[in-house]
C-alpha cells in the first residue's frame, strides 16, 4: 500500500512511518507531497491536514495509528508521549531534546526524504527497544 504525508518528515512522521512498517504494512510505500497538494487516489493519507490519521486536539498521529491499530505495549505508549512532547513543543522529556536535535540534524544533512526514513528507522527502534517495546513484529 502507499502512504502519503507531507514532505521533510520530522519526529511524528517519521516515527509514524516506522510504526506502519514495524506493525501494519511491512511493505508500505511512502510518498511524499507538498502540503495543499492532492492526495493521489487509492493512497492512505497521514499527518496531513484533515487526515484521519492526523493530528486531532492535542494528540499527534502516532496517537491516532496507535488508536487505529491498537497493541498493548508499554514501549508504544512511552514512544507515544515523546512523539507527543516534541511534536507539540513541550519538551518536558529528558530524551525530547536529543531525538529533536538528531532528526533536525538529517533534515539539514538529507534532501531526499525517503531516505529519511530510511536513516530514522533503526533509531526509532532502538528507542521502542529502550523504552520497553516488545520486540516482536
Amino acid at each position: 500500500m502507499t502512504w502519503v504525508t507531507e514532505r521533510r518528515p520530522h519526529v511524528d512522521r517519521c516515527a509514524s512511518a516506522w510504526f506502519i512498517r514495524r506493525f501494519v504494512d511491512g511493505k508500505a510505500v511512502f510518498r511524499f507531497i507538498e502540503r495543499g497538494e492532492t492526495i493521489p487516489r487509492g493512497s492512505i493519507p497521514y499527518d496531513l491536514p484533515s487526515a484521519a490519521l492526523g493530528h486531532h486536539g492535542r494528540l499527534v498521529t502516532f496517537d491516532a495509528l496507535l488508536a487505529k491499530y491498537p497493541r498493548k505495549d508499554g514501549g508504544l505508549s512511552r514512544m507515544a508521549d515523546l512523539v507527543r512532547d516534541i511534536d507539540l513543543g513541550i519538551f518536558r522529556l529528558p530524551e525530547s531534546h536529543g531525538l529533536d536535535h538528531i532528526l533536525y540534524g538529517l533534515l539539514l544533512a538529507e534532501a531526499d526524504d525517503r531516505e529519511i526514513l530510511r536513516q530514522t528507522h533503526p533509531i526509532f527502534e532502538g528507542l521502542y527497544r529502550y523504552l520497553g517495546g516488545e520486540g516482536e513484529t
